[in-house]
C-alpha cells in the first residue's frame, strides 16, 4: 500500500441502506454494496451542470498511477453546500470515500471528501442520500407562490413502478431504453414535469402573473407557463418535453393539465407516447406549509392504468440560480457515443 491509504475497493466504514438508493438516478450506475476509499492528486475539476466530476491520480499498491474519476452532483447543488470550482484545486492532494461505478473500475460516486486543509466535503450519506439542507422560509404558510424546495428522502413524495402497469407496447419500449446511456438530463433536457419536479437541491419559483402561473425550475433552466385563460390546449401548440399546460383552481388549489407532450420519457427510466397526458394538484398542507404535488398520467399505448406519484416541497429563502447546462457531461453521458 502507497502513501496514506493507497487505494482500496472493500467496505470501508461505510452502512449501507437500501433506502437511499430508491432514486433511479444513482442505483444504475454504482454499486451500493461496493464502496471505494482513494487518495490521491486532484488533475482536474469540472464544476459544471448537469453533473460535476473530480478526477484523481491514484498510485496503487503495485506502485503504478491510476486515473479515476468520481462524480458529483450539478453544479448548482454543489454551490447550495458551499462549494465552489476554486473548492478541489489541482495539485490538492484528497482522500474520497464513494460508491464502485457499474461499468468503470476506475470510476465512483463522491460520497465524502477530505481536503488538504483539514476541510471535510460530505455530500452523501454512508447510506448514498443526497445531503441538502436549505434555508427554511418561515411566516407565509398559505399562499402556493414563492420559492421552493423538495424535501429530501424518505417525505419527498411517491412514485410509481411503470413496470407494474405496462401494455406490451409499453414493456418493449421499456426494453429499448437503457437509462445508463439514454438518460435526457446528460443532453440537458428537462425530461418532464415530473422530473423537474423531482430535482433533489435546486429551488423553483411559482409566480402569479394574472391569467397565468409561472412554474421555473433552476433545474434545466425549464419554464412552464400555466394558461388560466384556456379551457382547451390550441390545436396548433407545438408539441415539447414540458407539454403545453392549462390550469384552473378547486377552491385554493391549483389543477393543471398538460398535453401535448413530445415522444420521450417522463423520467430516465420511464417511457411515455405523445399522447402522454398529465394532471397535477398543487396543494398548500395547512398543517405544515408544505406544497403538495399530487400528479396522475395516462399513456393508453404504453399503460394499461393511470399512473400517480407525489412530490412534497419546503418554502425556502434559497434564490434562484442559472443551471447553464452542458451536454455531455457526466460518465453515464460519456457512455453514450451519439453525445461525442
Amino acid at each position: 500500500m502507497r502513501g496514506s491509504f493507497g487505494l482500496v475497493c472493500s467496505a470501508v466504514g461505510l452502512v449501507f441502506s437500501p433506502l437511499g438508493f430508491a432514486h433511479h438516478g444513482f442505483a444504475p450506475h454504482y454499486d451500493r454494496d461496493r464502496s471505494v476509499l482513494i487518495e490521491g492528486t486532484i488533475t482536474e475539476f469540472e464544476f459544471v451542470n448537469p453533473h460535476s466530476i473530480v478526477h484523481v491520480e491514484v498510485t496503487n499498491d503495485e506502485g503504478q498511477t491510476e486515473l479515476w474519476w468520481c462524480e458529483m452532483q450539478a453544479r448548482s447543488q454543489l454551490r447550495i453546500k458551499g462549494v465552489s470550482e476554486e473548492t478541489l484545486k489541482l495539485g490538492d492532494r484528497i482522500r474520497i470515500e464513494g460508491f464502485q461505478a457499474r461499468r468503470d473500475p476506475r470510476g465512483c460516486e463522491f460520497g465524502t471528501g477530505y481536503l488538504a486543509d483539514g476541510t471535510v466535503l460530505a455530500l452523501r450519506t454512508g447510506a448514498g442520500q443526497s445531503l441538502h439542507a436549505p434555508p427554511r422560509q418561515t411566516g407565509d404558510t398559505a399562499s402556493l407562490f414563492g420559492m421552493w424546495f423538495r424535501k429530501a428522502f424518505p417525505g419527498a413524495g411517491t412514485d410509481p413502478n411503470p413496470a407494474d402497469f405496462f401494455t406490451a407496447a409499453g414493456a418493449a419500449a421499456d426494453a429499448a431504453n437503457d437509462p445508463l446511456v439514454a438518460n435526457p438530463v446528460y443532453r440537458c433536457s428537462p425530461v418532464s414535469p415530473v422530473r423537474a419536479w423531482s430535482q433533489p437541491g435546486l429551488p423553483t419559483e411559482i409566480r402569479d402573473e394574472g391569467d397565468r402561473i409561472i412554474i421555473h425550475h433552476e433545474f434545466m433552466d425549464a419554464t412552464r407557463v400555466i394558461h388560466l385563460n384556456l379551457n382547451e390546449h390550441p390545436a396548433g401548440a407545438l408539441r415539447s418535453e414540458l407539454g403545453h399546460s392549462i390550469g384552473h383552481y378547486e377552491g385554493e388549489d391549483l389543477i393543471v393539465h398538460t398535453a401535448m407532450f413530445s415522444e420521450g420519457l417522463v423520467r430516465s427510466d420511464f417511457v411515455r407516447t405523445p399522447d402522454f397526458e398529465l394532471t397535477e394538484r398543487l396543494h398548500i398542507n395547512p398543517d405544515n406549509g408544505d406544497l403538495e404535488v399530487t400528479w396522475t398520467a395516462t399513456d393508453p399505448e404504453y399503460y394499461s392504468e393511470t399512473l400517480s406519484g407525489s412530490r412534497i416541497l419546503i418554502r425556502t429563502t434559497l434564490p434562484m440560480g442559472a443551471y447553464n447546462c452542458r451536454p455531455g457531461t457526466g460518465h453515464g453521458a460519456q457512455m453514450d457515443p451519439s453525445l461525442g
